[in-house]
C-alpha cells in the first residue's frame, strides 16, 4: 500500500437538512432539484457531495445558501454542523487483526 503522509485529522462541515435527514442538491443552474433527488445516503461521504449538494466548509456559506432555498424548503429545515475524524489505518496491522 502506497504511503501518502499523514492524513489523519478533524473537519467540519455543514449542511442545510430537512427535518427528515435530507441534504437538498442542485441542478446545473443552482435551483434545487425535485426533493425526491435529494441525498439521503451515509454521512460519512457527504463531503464528497459539496459540488452538488447543500454541504459547506463555512458556516457563514451555508447560512446564505439556507437563507436564499429557504422558501423552496419545508419547515423545519436548518444547518446542521458535522464532524468528521480521519485515522490513517496500518495496512499490517489491519491483516495481523484479521487474523
Amino acid at each position: 500500500m502506497s504511503d501518502f503522509g499523514d492524513l489523519d485529522g478533524r473537519f467540519e462541515f455543514f449542511a442545510v437538512v430537512t427535518p427528515d435527514g435530507k441534504i437538498p442538491t442542485l441542478a446545473d443552474d443552482a435551483t434545487l432539484n425535485d426533493p425526491s433527488s435529494w441525498y439521503t445516503g451515509p454521512i460519512g461521504t457527504m463531503a464528497h457531495l459539496s459540488y452538488f449538494a447543500l454541504i459547506y466548509s463555512d458556516r457563514d456559506d451555508a447560512d446564505a445558501e439556507f437563507d436564499r432555498h429557504r422558501s423552496e424548503l419545508p419547515a423545519g429545515t436548518r444547518v446542521r454542523a458535522f464532524i468528521v475524524v480521519v485515522e490513517e489505518v496500518d495496512d499490517e496491522v489491519a491483516e495481523e487483526d484479521a487474523v
